[in-house]
């Protein structure tokens, strides 16, 4: 199990989407349509102690990407907007699983964590 202010943001942002109870995961294996995929951070680094962690969220639809599609999406983006969330910016888009391309909407994602002494 990964430790660190890496991994500490995306529990951060697992435990925030599970609470407004949506069907998270972390794990590239276990995508699937009507989950939030969270992948790995990235982060411009100020020093050892500081840095602009951002996360991407992947909001998971089941496919051809028709209206049924974009209107779940659009849906829970909203809901993840509304909370305490800091999206920073919303992009449709389509993830690869198992063969098949998932339609999702992309939100990026600012997390605050610190180190601990």
């Amino acid at each position: 199990m990964a430790t660190g202010i890496l991994a500490q943001a995306v529990t951060t942002l697992k435990n925030s989407l599970t609470a407004l109870g949506l069907q998270v995961v972390t794990d590239p294996r276990n995508l699937r349509p009507f989950s939030v995929f969270i992948g790995l951070p990235t982060v411009t680094a100020f020093n050892y102690n500081v840095g602009d962690i951002r996360l991407t969220a992947h909001v998971c639809a089941p496919p051809p990407g028709n209206q049924d599609a974009g209107d779940y999406l659009m849906t829970v983006a909203d809901q993840i907007m509304n909370s305490s969330i800091a999206v920073t910016d919303l992009r449709p888009g389509f993830i690869s699983t198992g063969g098949q391309d998932l339609p999702t909407y992309d939100l990026t994602v600012a997390v605050a964590v610190q180190r601990t002494p």
